[in-house]
């Protein structure tokens, strides 16, 4: 048996941190910076107008950039969406609904949940309903692909609901930002999390908030201060005077500033989201050749991560120790799919012939451990 393939050698298909273009790693080393020289404004100013041109919402939303992974975006959107006294109703089918869940209750935020199987998106009409029956709903969180089982919840139908109430949309579009379709546009969310690495294929460390300029705006500066560093009101006045209150990740902004470059010179959303599309294509033949079912119905299936049913008698440690050693890094399933479902993503900077190989790797590895098993 060959030893693990060396760093550099290693491909990705875990949902985060992303592979990066040699462009954005070489980004990193522009040099050091104080966050208080008008060049860190100008980096500033041009990320915050990138970000939502680059998304498809340059008219329509504002941007805050937050130093922090994309969970801390999605804690500033949480406690930056309810107003004191009211409610946030959270879609929790998967990991990441119930972390939005848990943000909630750990800041005292009352919550009202609405609650659907894994393997199932949300009914917008469950919504719609709470919507009509509690009047102290002030927010709607939902997040668009749950990377826990690579499912796709139904944002636009959901954004067409929310829009006739008071209530803000919030939606987690950590893992679907560039990557799927409805654009954020079509979603027509309030407060949207995102953050630079995944589908813009920057360097983990900065995350970001799209407010609305209809409605985000406004309840971002109506809600109590729940947080000193996570506070998006403080963060966006901040930033709009071409500052930032506390120390920045100058330099994975400079990989972002990168990152954003590339991904328009590609094309942009509409490229960007056929790339996702024909990689997807690419490794579920393999997998359907290999027999290896997939956790999630065709409709509802998200680009850019596939949960598969592990191999009779193949446990997730060995198989991603195998694969490993082939060049690939995948990740295991979550919470009670840890012991039958492994996952794979196809986020970031990856070569396709690499993608097409992936076939062969896995072949290699289940039939090395089925040999193993039965000596």
């Amino acid at each position: 048996m060959t030893d693990l393939a060396a760093p550099d050698d290693l491909i990705l298909l875990n949902p985060g941190p992303a592979c990066t273009s040699p462009g954005v790693r070489a980004a990193l080393l522009r040099g050091d910076l104080c966050h208080r020289e008008p060049e860190f404004a100008a980096l500033l100013a041009r990320l915050r107008t990138s970000i939502p041109r680059c998304l498809g919402v340059p008219d329509t939303h504002e941007t805050v950039l937050i130093t922090g992974s994309g969970t801390a975006a999605m804690e500033t959107a949480v406690i930056g969406s309810v107003r004191a006294g009211r409610k946030l109703l959270v879609v929790n089918n998967g990991v990441y609904g119930a972390r939005l869940l848990a943000m909630a209750e750990a800041h005292g935020i009352e919550t009202v949940v609405v609650q659907a199987p894994w393997t199932t998106p949300v009914d917008p009409v469950a919504i719609a309903d709470c919507l009509r029956s509690d009047g102290h709903i002030d927010a709607v969180a939902c997040v668009h692909h749950e990377t826990t089982t690579g499912m796709l919840n139904p944002i636009a139908e959901i954004g067409t609901i929310v829009r006739d109430h008071e209530a803000v949309f919030l939606v987690d579009a950590i893992s679907s930002t560039a990557i799927e379709s409805p654009d954020l546009a079509e979603a027509g969310a309030d407060i949207i999390c995102g953050t630079a690495n995944k589908g813009l294929h920057g360097i983990p460390g900065v995350s970001f908030l799209l407010l609305s300029t209809a409605k985000g705006v406004d309840r971002v500066a109506a809600v109590p201060r729940r947080s000193v560093y996570l506070d998006p009101a403080a963060q966006l006045a901040a930033q709009r005077a071409g500052d930032i209150p506390f120390t920045p990740a100058v330099q994975t902004c400079y990989a972002l500033d990168e990152a954003i470059t590339e991904y328009e010179t590609a094309g942009g959303y509409a490229a960007r989201v056929r790339l996702y599309r024909e990689r997807a294509a690419v490794v579920r033949a393999g997998f359907a050749r290999l027999g290896l079912p997939v956790l999630i119905e065709e409709p509802y299936r998200a680009n850019a991560v596939t949960a598969l049913e592990l191999p009779t008698g193949v446990a997730y440690p060995a198989l991603h120790d195998e694969l490993k050693r082939r060049g690939y890094v995948i990740y295991a399933g979550q919470g009670r799919l840890s012991r039958t479902h492994f996952r794979i993503a196809t986020m970031g900077e990856i070569p396709l012939p690499r993608l097409v190989e992936l076939e062969g790797a896995l072949e290699e590895s289940i039939r090395h451990l089925a040999k193993a098993r039965s000596a």
